[in-house]
């Protein structure tokens, strides 16, 4: 009898990182986080309040293609080509660094430059479950978001809208793509004393 539409606007790409990629990258980690001497720090570029974050250049051989033609599969399916993307259109990875993110440790509410970003994960060392079970947790009217990643965005409406991701243990190798101008947060995590450890860059 009806019929129902969505007002035009842009999404979310999701992806799964493919094992070469993946295996070079937990290769390049490793190498930085048993040394990190040489190894250009991020901190000062980066929004996070995150001790160890560091720049990834030996993977990106492999991971480049891949994140570009992400990025095309991203503009194509959401019609999303903003004017002032300085290549025209001709998307090219510009950085990627890593996020090594101890407990309670956090990344807050912030944006990028560029065109599109990404967001990857490699290795998340808790179960939302056990997160949303601690003291400070359990009674909140919010628990659902404990240790979460999340957008934040305007609808339609202009009301604020959050969107967040149920990132935990199983989730390693899932990336998703976005545009780097929309806002996103990671909420700190508590049951564990090992990394969340994430990569993440942007497309101009």
């Amino acid at each position: 009898m009806f019929d129902h539409s969505h007002l035009p606007n842009v999404g979310l790409t999701n992806g799964t990182i493919p094992p070469q990629i993946y295996q070079a990258l937990n290769r390049e980690i490793v190498d930085i986080h048993t040394n990190d001497k040489d190894i250009v720090r991020m901190n000062t570029s980066l929004a996070g309040q995150i001790t160890k974050e560091y720049q990834i250049t030996k993977s990106l051989p492999l991971l480049n293609p891949y994140l570009e033609e992400m990025g095309r599969a991203y503009q194509k399916n959401w019609n999303y080509y903003p004017k002032e993307n300085p290549n025209n259109n001709k998307l090219t990875v510009e950085s990627v660094w890593v996020n090594m993110q101890k407990k309670l440790e956090v990344n807050p509410l912030h944006n990028h430059d560029g065109t599109l970003s990404f967001v990857a994960w490699l290795h998340v060392p808790f179960k939302l479950e056990d997160e949303r079970n601690m003291e400070n947790c359990k009674n909140s009217r919010t628990v659902e978001l404990a240790s979460t990643f999340q957008f934040v965005y305007t609808t339609a409406l202009g009301t604020i809208a959050n969107c967040p991701m149920f990132v935990e243990s199983g989730w390693e190798g899932k990336i998703i793509m976005f545009p780097s101008k929309l806002l996103h947060m990671v909420y700190p995590f508590q049951t564990s004393d090992d990394y969340r450890i994430s990569i993440a860059g942007n497309l101009y």
